[in-house]
């Protein structure tokens, strides 16, 4: 699935690059939004051809090559995160909401602090073949048949939903604890209405073949 069918860019103002599984170089070509990388991201974007407006963090990671001749902003503060840093950048520079890139990469502690830094804010995740949105209130889906898709209530929610195989009925989520983990689609629109709190859904853009599919 092409993420641009499943993201309004309208709605975002940037791409936020962090050093994990970043999308072809063909949807930042399509997206036409500034590009931020978080230190070593800088690197993965050259790898797929593609150049960062501007490379943020304590720069240890990414090839100084890159820093000659792409803009960057030294924070070498070691409280905070390249993503954090980045993010507090970003807030100064109204380019919120963004969509976060490469959050899925490294290590277990880093995704866990990454995915708790995207709840902050109001911005879209996604890679190579993932795509996850903050859900409050309604939203519907447009998806192919049979897509796979997880839901986290962050940290809980409850929630109803039509057009999955396993429907939700005021179904309390909450993290840690009951989520629902490998949903698919039984049809093209899929509407998840969040009667309290917030949802995290995670949606894959290829296609699954595991034990949930039929």
């Amino acid at each position: 699935m092409n993420p641009s069918k499943l993201i309004d860019l309208s709605c975002y103002r940037s791409i936020l690059c962090l050093d994990g599984a970043l999308p072809r170089a063909a949807f930042f070509e399509e997206a036409k939004l500034p590009i931020i990388a978080a230190d070593g991201a800088a690197n993965t974007l050259e790898r797929i051809g593609v150049t960062p407006d501007i490379i943020v963090g304590d720069l240890d990671s990414v090839d100084p090559r890159i820093i000659e001749h792409v803009t960057h902003i030294l924070l070498p503060s070691q409280d905070h995160s390249d993503f954090q840093k980045a993010i507090t950048y970003m807030e100064q520079n109204s380019l919120l909401p963004s969509i976060i890139c490469g959050v899925n990469g490294g290590y277990l502690d880093h995704v866990i602090n990454n995915v708790n830094v995207l709840l902050s804010t109001d911005s879209v995740l996604l890679d190579d073949d993932i795509a996850g949105f903050i859900v409050a209130g309604r939203r519907e889906f447009i998806l192919p048949l049979k897509s796979k898709l997880s839901i986290f209530g962050i940290p809980n929610c409850t929630i109803s939903s039509t057009g999955l195989k396993w429907e939700l009925n005021h179904h309390t989520l909450t993290f840690p604890g009951s989520a629902s983990c490998s949903n698919r689609t039984v049809s093209d629109s899929v509407t998840l209405e969040i009667h309290e709190g917030k949802a995290l859904v995670l949606i894959y853009l290829n296609d699954i073949k595991d034990a949930g599919y039929w």
